[in-house]
């Protein structure tokens, strides 16, 4: 599988994003999917210019049927990505936080917060930036060489995987003869990176499923990997 490769994060003070109520914002059927399926939006942070595509990441809080909260896109699938022949080009992301995890607008000043909402908001451009694309499997690390993506945050890169905590039912949209697919974005470590380059990402589900490790965001989760490759 031909993947991506990675630039580090857009700086934490992105002067073309603004959080936003989603009543302010015109119509969107991704939008509409997202909330139809995960529940009601509570804000959105909002591109104010297209680069070249213009994301909205929508939150939607933490609710009766799921206790944590998720962050997906719409945007990203406004233009296909350049794809090799079968993949499907159009794509949107999202990553599950916990519930209590701090996003209003004094909070994301502080890159311990923010960094899933820029890490979303640079996955979504990215593509379309670098004339690539994201497709399910997809490792990208955080810069070369890999950083973490804030101070006291392990992680220095993710993966793309289905999204297995959301009902199946929002896994793909069909909007205008096109096909959308949503991806989840699950963060990892250095070790978990170097196993999915040298034995694919199977590999890894297999020391997910092992550690009970999901797609929800857990700062400082067990790093699945460690005995495996003897690294540390």
């Amino acid at each position: 599988m031909t993947e991506p490769t990675s630039t580090p994060l857009y700086p934490l003070a992105a002067p073309t994003q603004q959080q936003v109520a989603p009543t302010v914002l015109p119509h969107d059927p991704v939008a509409e999917h997202i909330a139809a399926h995960l529940g009601r939006i509570d804000t959105v942070f909002h591109d104010t210019v297209a680069d070249p595509v213009q994301v909205d990441i929508h939150v939607i809080p933490a609710n009766a049927h799921t206790p944590f909260t998720r962050l997906v896109t719409s945007g990203m699938s406004s233009r296909p990505m350049r794809v090799p022949e079968g993949a499907p080009p159009f794509a949107e992301l999202m990553m599950a936080l916990p519930a209590d995890w701090k996003l209003d607008e004094a909070s994301v000043r502080d890159e311990r917060w923010f960094w899933p909402v820029a890490l979303l908001r640079h996955l979504a451009h990215y593509p379309h930036q670098h004339a690539t694309w994201l497709g399910l499997g997809h490792t990208l690390p955080n810069g070369h060489p890999a950083k973490p993506y804030a101070q006291g945050v392990g992680f220095t890169g993710a993966i793309l995987l289905p999204p297995a905590s959301a009902p199946e039912a929002f896994a793909a949209l069909e909007q205008e003869g096109k096909d959308i697919y949503f991806h989840c974005v699950v963060p990892l470590y250095e070790a978990e990176l170097a196993l999915v380059k040298r034995k694919g990402f199977p590999a890894l589900l297999d020391g997910f499923n092992a550690k009970g490790v999901t797609d929800l965001v857990v700062p400082g989760r067990k790093n699945t990997v460690k005995k495996f490759l003897g690294l540390f």
